[in-house]
């Protein structure tokens, strides 16, 4: 990675927002959904805001992967949890954190349009730019392409971006300065320690 790789945390309290917006748009929309899936792993959160905000009772899961190491994303995408309930003639909203590439998205939509589902819509909290796939409803669009770390997914990556850099077994300090300086990303001492603290489970 390269300085031009940058990132940033979103935090609960603007994901929670997101959310709220998402639904507010998805509410206002005339079709009536029947159930929500969430994209594992990053877009249960989500999924089950939208739910509370909505009122809609059965949230399920679907799990999309891609062939990654580090944030570099690869051609090849694998539904390795499908969905197994039935979807025939069923209002479908899935939801994800981020449409990036919008090639997990797509995956998403072709296995439920194989399930029989009546209507099939897409919601994210972030949607890139360069997205292949536009969400049907969006929290916030990005036109400077960042690596968005999720509160609920922040142990898995500052540990992912410290051990790639070597910098695992460096001070506190030195560590908040080089994921400052690498990728312009500010990271509160508190939660590096908590982050810290976790490496047990990862390495």
């Amino acid at each position: 990675m390269d300085k031009k790789f940058t990132a940033r945390i979103v935090l609960f309290s603007e994901a929670y927002e997101l959310a709220y917006s998402v639904s507010r748009k998805i509410g206002a929309s005339p079709t009536d959904f029947d159930l929500v899936v969430g994209i594992a792993r990053g877009g249960f959160p989500p999924a089950r805001l939208v739910c509370d905000f909505l009122n809609i009772k059965t949230l399920t899961s679907i799990q999309v992967r891609h062939y990654t190491g580090g944030a570099e994303e690869k051609e090849e995408v694998e539904i390795t949890d499908p969905i197994d309930i039935d979807l025939k003639g069923k209002n479908v909203i899935i939801v994800d954190d981020v449409n990036d590439s919008g090639k997990t998205l797509q995956a998403a939509v072709d296995h439920l349009t194989k399930k029989g589902a009546a209507v099939i819509k897409t919601a994210v909290l972030h949607e890139k730019e360069h997205t292949l796939l536009k969400a049907d409803y969006a929290g916030d669009y990005l036109v400077e392409w960042k690596w968005l770390i999720y509160h609920w997914a922040v142990t898995e990556d500052l540990l992912e971006f410290l051990n790639k850099d070597d910098m695992l077994e460096a001070g506190e300090d030195d560590m908040r300065n080089h994921l400052s300086d690498k990728y312009d990303l500010e990271v509160e001492r508190d939660l590096l320690k908590k982050v810290l603290a976790l490496k047990n489970n990862y390495l």
